[in-house]
């Protein structure tokens, strides 16, 4: 069981998939406060939130936008719960969520004024490449926003690596210069004292 549990962090699936889905909406509920605390979001702004887990994001940014918000997971039950908790969005044409790789997206260029990655970016492979990736889905002077809930400072750092699956932690000094390398200029750091919160907002 606790196998199971620690590989589903990096990739849903199963029965166990969605009750873990479930357990990090609830887990990260902070981290998402944070990082809408951060964030600006204009009212025609059109986002795409990668690594969309249960959907939870999408569902707040569709009541701050007039615009479309859409999502993108490697889990197949990522997507299907996300789907499922924004379904009257997707109905009305306003949110589609769809299955993929977040280091080589079927998106066309400069197609996002805002893209998010909450809790994620831990498990994407080679970041210098991968961010080149979402800079190219977004418009010019669009925003690509990384929340995590350490800041490469926490204590339970190496316990974490140690037993999820796939997990590296950046600090915010890394995380700068793989945007920077990656063709973003402007970047803001945000951090919550005592809780090791990081959110960094990245202008292309």
């Amino acid at each position: 069981m606790a196998a199971k549990k620690i590989d589903q962090y990096m990739k849903p699936h199963g029965e166990e998939g969605i009750k873990t889905i479930k357990d990090m909406n609830e887990e990260h509920r902070h981290i998402s406060e944070f990082a809408f605390e951060s964030v600006d979001v204009g009212k025609n702004d059109k986002i795409l939130d990668i690594g969309c887990g249960g959907g939870a994001n999408i569902e707040k940014f569709l009541k701050l936008t007039e615009n479309n918000v859409d999502g993108l997971d490697y889990s197949n039950i990522s997507v299907q719960e996300s789907i499922k908790r924004n379904q009257k969005a997707i109905d009305g044409g306003r949110c589609s969520v769809i299955q993929g790789d977040v280091s080589d997206m079927p998106i066309d260029d400069k197609s996002y004024d805002l893209i998010s990655a909450f809790s994620t970016i831990y498990f994407w492979p080679e970041l210098d490449e991968t961010f080149k990736e979402v800079a190219r889905v977004i418009k010019p002077k669009g925003r690509f926003m990384i929340a995590q809930g350490t800041d490469g400072n926490h204590p339970d750092d190496e316990k974490w690596i140690s037993t999820i699956e796939g997990m590296r932690i950046y600090n915010a000094g890394e995380l700068n210069e793989y945007l920077l390398n990656a063709g973003f200029n402007s970047i803001e750091n945000y951090k919550k004292k005592n809780e090791h919160l990081l959110v960094i907002i990245a202008q292309k």
